[in-house]
């Protein structure tokens, strides 16, 4: 009795509560939902959390496939590159000895063209020097022989004249010889010979290297432009990685402020569905509780055609409320799907927006590919290095799975009899145990029927509780907050590692 009395006062405070908090309310308590309806949603959302559970369970391992295989790649790739970097090494050393080979080759070539071209010039100037001197030699034996027939005639005419003066002539004549001046001549034209040899070699060295400085100064003035076209390309290049870092840094930064929010979702969640199985335990001690109550009610008032009228009306209140609970679940649900749309809408916003970077990433990485057609290989080989990652860096981080659904308005089951007393206007008075018989509070109820002592109770703070919502639209209010606040579910992103 005293838990029943505990039970008829809290039922009186809730009826009173609901008796004027709109100008459409009625005097029919809040709708209740049945332990069936409280299992069948228990069941509903269990299930769905399963669902959500295997299919994280599934991505969960085809992530793990997919790692274990770009693992596998990855080592593959690496056995390869160090293969190709040892193979590399060795084409690189025999490249070295025969760069070293071959300038070693190349300053022998360059000594013996030089001393070619010494000795040929020499021997041009030697037979230039040679036919001269033939020239030189003939005409002198052409002269000499001239002037020997004509000293042959002259003596001849001169003995014919006086016959004893040729004696006196030939005593007379020096006894001299050209030869040291012809060895000295000869001496200087070999000399004069050997310096314009020498002096034509070094002519013809100074040329070639004249040749080989422009063609130098040409090399070096093309390595230079191609320097500078480089330098420009990369500091472009730089500036559209900064550009992509600016951009990745933020999408980061996105990213980790919603993966926070999340997981503080998640934890929130978590409460919740706590707080519900606590609660729903609670609602399921007290149902029975009350069903025993009523069961030992019914077995007292059998008898009683009265009551049992009352227990009637009580019930048909019962199923009105219940279908008018129905209808209110059932325009909740209209309004979260219509809020799943809104959410949709703006999560479809953020997708369109994710795109555009996207596509101007996409730009740019398709410019810097043109660009990189035309470079070197060091430098395509390094934009390869940098592209791979940028993409193990840029993996989304899916978010959790959905939550838990809004709890069910619930509210304390109590006693009919109490509450049809309390609904008719029935004041009640705290009874005391001790002078109560078990049967006082019904025969009170008959009783002042019976007197028509009873009103219905009227909305005093009607008009002075218009600005402040009811308790059911606060918390309906709170639901859809917390729905607008909820991130559109993303099954295709759901992350393996949530903890559900």
């Amino acid at each position: 009795m005293s838990s029943m009395n505990n039970n008829c006062g809290r039922t009186r405070a809730l009826a009173a509560s609901f008796s004027g908090d709109t100008p459409n309310s009625s005097h029919i308590p809040r709708p209740r939902p049945t332990h069936a309806s409280s299992m069948a949603d228990r069941e509903q959302v269990k299930n769905r959390w399963k669902t959500c559970f295997e299919d994280a369970e599934k991505k969960r391992k085809l992530l793990l496939i997919q790692n274990q295989k770009s693992d596998r790649d990855q080592n593959d790739l690496q056995r390869r590159y160090q293969l190709l970097h040892n193979e590399y090494n060795t084409v690189l050393k025999q490249l070295n000895d025969k760069q070293n080979k071959l300038d070693q080759l190349r300053k022998v070539s360059e000594a013996m063209y030089k001393e070619y071209d010494l000795l040929k010039n020499k021997y041009d100037v030697d037979q230039i020097v040679m036919q001269g001197a033939m020239d030189s030699a003939s005409q002198w034996y052409k002269q000499n022989r001239e002037l020997k027939r004509r000293s042959v005639a002259l003596t001849q005419k001169f003995l014919q004249v006086s016959p004893s003066g040729m004696v006196d002539l030939v005593d007379g004549c020096p006894d001299s010889s050209d030869g040291d001046e012809l060895d000295s001549l000869r001496n200087t034209i070999k000399d004069m010979s050997e310096e314009v040899a020498r002096l034509q070699a070094e002519l013809n060295v100074a040329r070639l290297q004249e040749f080989e400085a422009q063609e130098h100064t040409l090399s070096l003035t093309s390595e230079l432009e191609e320097e500078r076209r480089l330098r420009q390309a990369a500091e472009s290049e730089l500036e559209e990685l900064r550009t992509m870092k600016q951009n990745l840094s933020r999408v980061s930064r996105l990213v980790a402020v919603e993966m926070s929010s999340l997981r503080e979702q998640c934890q929130q969640e978590k409460d919740t569905a706590l707080r519900m199985k606590t609660q729903a335990d609670k609602a399921q001690k007290e149902r029975n509780v009350l069903a025993h109550q009523s069961s030992l009610f019914m077995s007292e008032i059998v008898g009683d055609d009265k009551l049992l009228r009352v227990v009637s009306e009580v019930e048909s209140l019962k199923n009105t409320l219940e279908e008018e609970r129905q209808k209110y679940a059932m325009e909740l649900l209209e309004l979260q799907e219509k809020l799943e749309e809104r959410e949709g809408e703006v999560e479809l916003e953020l997708l369109e927006e994710k795109l555009k970077l996207a596509e101007s990433e996409l730009q740019c990485a398709l410019k810097r590919a043109e660009r990189a057609e035309s470079q070197t290989c060091q430098l395509s080989s390094k934009i390869d290095q940098l592209n791979q990652a940028l993409e193990s860096k840029s993996v989304p981080v899916p978010p959790p799975p959905p939550p838990l659904p809004p709890p069910p308005f619930q509210s304390a089951i109590c006693n009919p009899v109490l509450e049809m007393a309390n609904i008719l206007g029935i004041p009640r008075k705290p009874i005391n145990l001790a002078t109560t018989a078990p049967g006082g509070a019904i025969d009170d109820i008959i009783n002042q029927i019976k007197g028509g002592k009873f009103t219905l109770k009227r909305s005093k703070k009607q008009h002075e509780k218009k600005e402040e919502p009811p308790a059911a639209v606060q918390e309906m209010l709170t639901i859809i907050g917390t729905l607008k606040r909820r991130p559109k579910n993303r099954p295709d992103t759901t992350p393996a590692d949530v903890a559900l």
